[in-house]
C-alpha cells in the first residue's frame, strides 16, 4: 500500500492504441493534477477501512 507510482514513473504509451499519442500539453496538465492528488494525505477513515480489509483477507 505504501508503494506509490507517480505519473512520471508510468510507462509512456501504456494502454494506448497503437500510434495514438497524448498531446504534450494534456500530458503535462494531467501529470501536475495527479501529482497534487498523490501528495494529499489519506483520510484516517479510509486507512481504518483498508486495515479491516487486510485483516479479513489474512483471516480467510
Amino acid at each position: 500500500m505504501s508503494d506509490k507510482i507517480k505519473p512520471e514513473q508510468a510507462t509512456p504509451g501504456q494502454g494506448d492504441a497503437p500510434g495514438e499519442q497524448v498531446p504534450e500539453w494534456l500530458g503535462n496538465r494531467l501529470r501536475r493534477m495527479f501529482t497534487e492528488v498523490m501528495d494529499e494525505p489519506v483520510p484516517d477513515e479510509f486507512k481504518a477501512l483498508l486495515k479491516q480489509l487486510e485483516d479479513k483477507e489474512r483471516g480467510s
